[in-house]
């Protein structure tokens, strides 16, 4: 190829991957650091819906209501879907199921993607200790 052709395809290239990122960049920001928690979920649940806890519950619903367990659930699983109820799984499931939804959690949060996804807090070892127990003791047998 001529020298001239060369830097033309490369500009082209360029232009090309500047406009992608641009593109990539607007989708980010809306549905992460210009969205809401709102504009998440809704998007969480056109993309995973029956994947996802079914709207509607609410803390008081939810075998001890007032204990530190559903207080947690609430704080950190309502950041991306509705509350799960502990009955979605088993007693058995439901730690690998944390470890999933954790993991998602740091990825999208301050600790990856460098918090685009709202900043979505992460909890402590002892609170994922503390969201386990209260799923397991109250999951299905």
């Amino acid at each position: 190829m001529k020298p001239g052709k060369d830097f033309k395809i490369g500009v082209a290239l360029l232009i090309s991957g500047v406009l992608g990122l641009t593109l990539v960049q607007g989708s980010c920001m809306h549905f992460g650091m210009m969205g809401n928690r709102g504009d998440m979920k809704t998007m969480m649940q056109q993309n995973m819906g029956d994947q996802l806890p079914p709207p509607g519950l609410t803390p008081d619903l939810l075998p001890e209501p007032n204990s530190e367990g559903v207080k947690l659930l609430s704080e950190y699983c309502t950041q991306c879907h509705d509350l799960p109820a502990p009955g979605l799984h088993s007693a058995t499931e439901w730690p690998a199921v944390v470890e999933r939804m954790n993991k998602r959690m740091q990825m999208m949060g301050n600790r990856g993607m460098m918090g685009m996804m709202h900043n979505v807090q992460v909890p402590s070892a002892t609170e994922l200790k503390t969201i386990v127990d209260y799923l397991q003791q109250n999951g299905t047998k």
